[in-house]
This record gives structure tokens, sequence and C-alpha cells, in this order.
């Protein structure tokens, strides 16, 4: 479990909190944000790796409300 002050410093960079050298610490159980990020055209990877068919428009649509309003965040 990451520190009060590990997730400030994260929010403050724009990082994840639980990512470590070797890449996510969490990957299995990670929030549904991290699994759609690169799957949508408002959410594209910035290194342009991408699904063969991203999600519609539609269905990113729902995944943001389901979101907000079930309060998730990244850390």
């Amino acid at each position: 479990m990451k520190t009060d002050a590990e997730h400030e410093a994260a929010l403050d960079e724009w990082n994840c909190v639980h990512l470590g050298p070797n890449g996510c610490e969490v990957y299995e159980e990670r929030p549904l944000i991290c699994r759609v990020f690169g799957t949508t055209p408002n959410m594209p990877c910035p290194n342009g790796c991408r699904p063969t068919e991203m999600i519609d428009s539609k269905t990113e649509g729902q995944i943001h409300h389901y979101i907000a309003n079930t309060r998730q965040v990244l850390v």
C-alpha cells in the first residue's frame, strides 16, 4: 500500500502510484480506467498502440458515466 505522500506525488506528476520499475504493480487488479486506456478515441495511447478495433463512442460514454457515478479513482 502506498503512503498519502506517494499518492500526492503521483497526482502532482500525473503519474500512477502503482507504476513501479517493472511496470504496473497491480496489473491483475487494475482499475477500469486502466483497462480501457488506449482502446477509445478519447483516451488514445501516447505511443500509438491500439487494438484492431477501438471501442465505439457510445460504449466509451457508458464507461465514463460508470466511472463518474461509481467514483472510481486512479489512486
